[in-house]
């Protein structure tokens, strides 16, 4: 049996054991909610730097700003409802106070032209951490890490001063009489909106070439170029200003200018829209015939008062063929595109006369024409000799 001393030192002993698991669990507790504190403030940190890439524009359309103003701050439930952050959250922690936010545009000489100007801001709970009614230094190391290296905290014996994690950044501590214990957040150069990444609100310029892979761009309202626009197939499907461009195949469903040079590797195709002596406009515009079979058409003034109209390119008389001819030829009438008229030249090659002094050449209408070459006798053949009265050449061409 233990005797009585034996039985008390083994109490003693079993007190002082549960006395140390409570300070253990305690402090193991402590660690649990001050990691959890800075992973959550971390959280509202990236949600304030996806707010900036948001609102850049906004921001810095004024230039340099030495302080934002409150009124255009988000506040926590802001960062909600808009989507920053996946879930409300407290706006504070659990030591008490509140989260502040803080922002500027700088540095002083930037400007909107350019796009050189930063957003800085400063994320921090209004009260220190403390332990005891005292700082609590390492509880804000705790929060600063679990946070990440956008976090800082203020210690002794300079307290004035927010150091980042691993010495990489310094900041003037923002609370009165500048405590130890203070955990600050700001934000570095990929999140203050003026980033590597193209901005999708127009607020910055490219700095140099892009290549885009081979995928496409859709839905471009206007593009405009100073330089050469080389391209397989280039469509326009609204009124568009060309320098220089070089494309396989060119469609356009509108008013598509090259102040420049046009160079096309292949064929330019004009719409079917056009009809020989119908009014056109400007001058030298060009066309295709209505009827679909690619005769071209070009705008002209053919100072007859009719005013600019579509005629064929070549002018109003199309050749089509020839033939030679003698009497009873039929000669085939041409087929001519859509406001064009088939007609006929007769010329003479040779001929003979006889006593009636007279030759007959005779090929009217608009074919197919059968051609007469007669006396006036109205015989084809000579008295002299028998043979043909004349021969000629027969050529057939459309009027427009």
């Amino acid at each position: 049996m233990f005797s009585i001393v034996e039985m008390v030192v083994v109490l003693v002993a079993a007190a002082l054991m549960t006395v140390v698991g409570i300070k253990e669990d305690a402090a193991k507790r402590r660690l649990q909610v001050l990691t959890a504190e800075g992973q959550n403030e971390a959280v509202i940190n990236a949600a304030l730097g996806s707010w900036v890439t948001k609102n850049y524009a906004t921001l810095t359309q004024n230039g340099p700003v030495d302080v934002v103003p409150p009124t255009d701050l988000p506040t926590l439930d802001q960062l909600f409802t808009q989507s920053n952050v996946k879930q409300p959250h407290a706006n504070g922690p659990f030591w008490g106070g509140t989260y502040v936010i803080s922002m500027s545009v700088g540095p002083s000489t930037c400007s909107v032209g350019t796009g050189d100007c930063h957003v800085s801001y400063v994320l921090y709970p209004s009260k220190p951490v403390t332990r005891g009614g005292n700082p609590d230094i390492i509880g804000a190391s705790i929060i600063a890490q679990a946070g990440g290296n956008a976090f800082g905290f203020s210690k002794l014996p300079n307290p004035g001063t927010v150091t980042g994690l691993n010495g990489s950044w310094n900041a003037t501590n923002p609370l009165p009489g500048s405590p130890a214990g203070a955990v600050l957040a700001t934000n570095g150069p990929s999140s203050d909106g003026n980033s590597v990444y193209i901005r999708r609100d127009g607020a910055l310029t490219w700095t140099g070439d892009q290549n885009v892979n081979g995928v496409s761009l859709h839905n471009v309202k206007n593009l405009d170029a100073t330089g050469t626009i080389s391209t397989g197939a280039l469509t326009v499907s609204s009124t568009s200003s060309l320098g220089t461009a070089t494309a396989t195949t060119l469609n356009t469903t509108g008013n598509t200018t090259v102040g420049g040079t046009l160079t096309v590797a292949r064929t330019i195709q004009a719409g079917a829209i056009g009809f020989p002596r119908a009014s056109c406009s400007p001058l030298g515009a060009q066309a295709s015939n209505s009827d679909g079979r690619g005769q071209q058409l070009s705008c002209q003034n053919l100072n007859d008062g009719a005013g600019p109209v579509w005629i064929p390119v070549g002018g109003p008389t199309q050749v089509y063929s020839f033939y030679q001819v003698v009497n009873g030829s039929v000669v085939p009438a041409p087929s001519c595109f859509a406001g064009g008229s088939p007609q006929i030249r007769l010329v003479p090659q040779t001929f003979r006369v006889d006593t009636t002094a007279a030759v007959n050449f005779a090929g009217p209408g608009t074919g197919p024409w059968t051609i007469s070459i007669t006396n006036g006798q109205s015989s084809a053949t000579s008295n002299v000799d028998g043979g043909a009265i004349g021969t000629g050449e027969v050529e057939t061409f459309c009027s427009y």
